[in-house]
This record gives structure tokens, sequence and C-alpha cells, in this order.
């Protein structure tokens, strides 16, 4: 094995220099052994090194691979020297393939880089331009309002009662099961942590404070708004594709005062009447969940209930509710009269409506407990 290793490598001392002697060929054929026992005196050495090929007869490409990869992986320091024209030709070859692949990478990664900018930059921009079209639309929603109260005649009373029933008393079935079923689960889960703590009945006022004040409000207006926002796109999307809109224009309507006002004030009015209905029965979920978990009558319920709850925490909810009817309705409307192209952009603009809706919802949430909490209310 040594005299293999003599014949194909040798290092030698040139001065202060180190020479690494290949001889024989190198190509697509060499052992695996040989391969290796070059890579570890390449990788063993410290500093310059120079590897001599006057006693290569051949060397292919697949060897020069082999060679330029570890120097390139490792950021060796090697010169080569007496090759031959045939085998200078084809380490030449590989040397210029591997630089090419190494500025494409370099360009790739700086396209990349590019592009994330490119598109922090575009995502910035559109954040931006969409608060201003909100601003722009809830300016024009408050002109178009203040315009009919100073003209009633110009209210449309009928597509104002057709949302108010589409809108808000057809969601009921759906949203009153949906509130007594979260305020059944919160009040049972509240009920057994009470109940270890040794305070069973305070439980009571726990759960009813937070079903008037955020579990009957909230769950209903995410249902609302899971509902009407994409709705109110799809229809004004599909009105603007098939050129309702400009019909509408043509013939001298007003597209704001028929379609987006009456959609807005059906939501501002219909909302505080559905968040007093959750009330009722996200408290009455409560009252389920206590009486199942503290087996704790219906009357003695009511009577803590009385004793401990005041009208504040119901009013919390109801005033929540205009502000959470005019965010749902504008986003929809918004998102709607943006629609154009093709029936692609309905879906689009109608899930982005939803999800911009869910947002207003829950950051309107927070900017109420801020102030209500500031107040002591």
């Amino acid at each position: 094995m040594k005299t293999e290793k003599q014949k194909f490598l040798e290092m030698r001392k040139d001065g202060a220099n180190s020479v690494l002697i290949l001889r024989g060929d190198w190509d697509f054929k060499t052992s695996v052994f040989r391969l290796d026992e070059l890579k570890k005196k390449l990788l063993d050495h410290q500093g310059s090194l120079k590897v001599d090929f006057s006693g290569c007869q051949k060397i292919d490409f697949v060897f020069g691979m082999f060679l330029f990869d570890l120097v390139r992986e490792r950021s060796l320091n090697i010169e080569l020297c007496n090759v031959s024209e045939n085998n200078a030709c084809a380490l030449k070859v590989v040397k210029d393939w591997l630089e090419k692949e190494e500025n494409l990478e370099s360009k790739k990664a700086g396209k990349h880089y590019e592009l994330l900018i490119t598109k922090l930059g575009k995502s910035i921009v559109e954040t931006y331009n969409t608060f201003l079209n909100a601003f722009n639309f809830c300016g024009m929603i408050l002109f178009y309002f203040i315009k009919s109260v100073f003209n009633p005649k110009r209210f449309c009373i009928t597509p104002l009662l057709y949302h108010i029933n589409e809108s808000g008393f057809k969601v009921l079935p759906v949203s009153i099961l949906t509130v007594f079923i979260v305020g059944f689960a919160v009040a049972l889960q509240g009920a057994l942590q009470l109940q270890d703590m040794g305070a069973p009945l305070m439980s009571v006022e726990m759960t009813a404070k937070l079903a008037l004040r955020e579990i009957g409000p909230f769950i209903l207006t995410l249902v609302v708004a899971g509902r009407s926002a994409s709705s109110f796109t799809a229809q004004i999307g599909v009105m603007k594709i098939t050129e309702e809109l400009d019909a509408m224009k043509t013939m001298g309507f007003n597209p704001f005062e028929f379609l987006v006002l009456p959609r807005v004030l059906a939501l501002v009015i219909v909302l505080p009447l559905l968040v007093f209905i959750a009330d009722a029965f996200a408290i009455l979920g409560g009252m389920f969940a206590i009486k199942y978990q503290l087996d704790l009558g219906f009357p003695s319920y009511i009577d803590r209930f009385h004793d401990t709850v005041g009208w504040n925490h119901f009013l919390v909810g109801i005033v929540k509710a205009p502000f959470w009817g005019f965010a749902i309705a504008m986003v929809g409307c918004m998102r709607g009269f943006e629609v154009k192209g093709d029936t692609e952009s309905i879906g689009r603009l109608t899930t982005i409506s939803v999800v911009n809706a869910l947002f207003w919802i829950i950051f309107l949430d927070a900017v109420f407990s801020i102030i209500f909490s500031k107040l002591n209310i």
C-alpha cells in the first residue's frame, strides 16, 4: 500500500516550499483510495502548496471538478505547476465553468436580495395606500350620510330595510348557537378553576361580566363579519364586472347612496340589537354551565347576577357594536369597488375583505378595552 502511495503521490520539500507530486492517470477511473489520499494530503498541509503535474499523463474533467471543488470549499492555497498542454486545457475548462457558476450564484443571491427588498417596499406602499383609501372611503360615507340627513328624500329606505334583514336578522340562528356554545364552554372552565380555588360562586359574576363585555358582542361580530363582509364585496364586485355600476351612473344614480350607505347604516343599526340578543344567549349558556358544574339553581344565579353585575358591563358591549358594524360594512364595500378584471379578483378580494374586517374588529376591541380600563368602566 505504501508503494502505491509513493508511486502516485509524493510530498517533497523545495527549499521553503512544499511540493506535492502527482504521477500517472488522474481521471474518472481513479480509485477512491487514491482520491482520499490526495484529499488528506491537501487538507493536512498548512500554508501554500505547489502541486506538480509533471508526472501526470492524463487528467480529465471529473478529476478537475474534484480538485477545484475541494479548493473552493476548503479555501486551499495551492499552485498548479508543470501542467502539460492537454491537461491544462482540461483544467482551464473546469475552472472557467466553476467561475461562471459562482458568478451566476452571486447574481442570483443579489437578485433574491433585491426581490426581497422590492417585495418589502411594495408591501409598505400597499399598506399605506390601503389606509389612505380606507380614510378616504370613511370620509365619503360621512359626506353622503350628512348630505342625506339634510335631504331625507335621498335616503334609500327599501335597501336599508332589506340589508337589516339580510345582513342582520338572518345571521341570528348561527350566531346565537355559536355564542351559546362559547358562553357555556368559558363558564364551565371558569367554574372549574374557581371551584378549585374555593370561590365557586364568583364564577357567576365573572362569566356574566365576560359574556356582556366580550363573549356575546365579539363572537357575534365575528360571525357577522365572515358573512356580511364577504357578501358585500362579492355583490358590488359582480356589479362592477357586469358594468351595472356604470349603468347606474349613466342613469344618474349615485352608487354610494344606493349601494354603500344602506349597507353601512344597516349594520350600524342592527348590530346593537343583535348584541343584545347575543348577550342573553351567552348568559344563558353560562347559566347552564354553572348549573351543570356547581348545581346552582337558575333563581340563585339570577339573584347573584342582579347583585353583582352592573349596567355598565352591558353598555360596554352595546357601545362597541355600531363601530364594529361600520368597520365591517366599510371594508366589504371598499373591497368590492376595488374588483377589476375578471372573477378571480372577486374571490381574492372577498378573502381579503374578510381578513381585513376581522383585523379591524380585533383592533377596535383592543382600543375600546384600553379606553374603558382607563375610564374604570
